[in-house]
């Protein structure tokens, strides 16, 4: 998920963001069994946006997503339950009412510079037109990869599509970091410590309770998309692979503050 958001400018266009949160953790526990981390959406998008509200949507009556209830509010208050009183459910309940506090916030509020969806519903390729071509506003599209219809796409200024992929890799980023720089503020004044790959995820793995292999396949990910550089060194009569970090680029992409 990171990496993808624009660098936060001198004016910070305001923005407002409507998630179909039963799009986000239905979707989630169907393709990857992982829960969303709302914390992270929030995050990243306020590094490029001044976010006014977000408000997330959905039948809270079901217990698994009754129980997000106190994942959502440690990020916002604006909670909208859906629950339809008919015998019969139906998932277009959640999206007639989210669409209609889209409009009804294109209509009361002219200061929002841009309007973020989070949802895989074609449904809202039309809400998103009118925002666009009527009010004039930015428009972007959340969803989660593999379940977002191609017309929202279309219609949207932009789409970032996202996956539990995206939200492990920053959270073993998270660990990464925090380790290497432990160790390098414990290193001041005192002889380079010797950073490797392996080293680095066995150190990681133990502090955190995370399967060293999964934490060494995250560091190969931050290799990739150059986070971290691997280079050689003389270490006695040998020479050994070391990583070092791009500390810029990690806080710029929002990995490390």
């Amino acid at each position: 998920m990171f990496g993808l958001f624009k660098k936060k400018a001198a004016e910070t266009k305001r923005a407002v963001i409507f998630v179909d949160y039963e799009h986000w953790f239905i979707s989630f526990e169907k393709f990857y069994q992982k829960k969303p981390d709302i914390k992270a959406f929030r995050d990243e998008l306020s590094q490029s946006y001044d976010i006014v509200d977000i408000t997330f949507f959905a039948d809270f009556s079901h217990p698994s997503l009754r129980a997000e209830i106190s994942r959502i509010r440690a990020v916002t208050g604006s909670i909208i339950e859906t629950q339809n009183s008919s015998s019969h459910y139906k998932k277009d309940f959640t999206d007639f009412i989210m669409l209609d506090h889209i409009y009804q916030e294109a209509l009361m509020r002219s200061n929002i510079d841009t309007f973020i969806i989070f949802s895989g519903d074609g449904h809202f390729s039309s809400v998103v037109s009118f925002l666009k071509t009527k009010c004039r506003k930015e428009v972007g599209v959340y969803g989660v990869k593999g379940a977002v219809s191609l017309t929202l796409r279309e219609a949207a200024d932009w789409t970032i599509e996202v996956s539990a992929e995206d939200t492990t890799l920053k959270e073993h980023a998270g660990m990464i970091l925090k380790n290497l720089k432990s160790l390098q503020d414990s290193r001041k004044g005192k002889k380079k410590a010797h950073i490797t790959f392996w080293g680095t995820a066995e150190a990681v793995s133990k502090a955190n309770g995370v399967d060293k292999n999964e934490i060494a396949d995250s560091l190969r990910k931050l290799l990739d998309k150059g986070y971290m550089n691997q280079r050689y060194t003389r270490y006695g009569t040998k020479n050994i692979k070391v990583i070092d970090v791009d500390w810029d680029k990690c806080k710029k992409d929002g990995l490390w503050s």
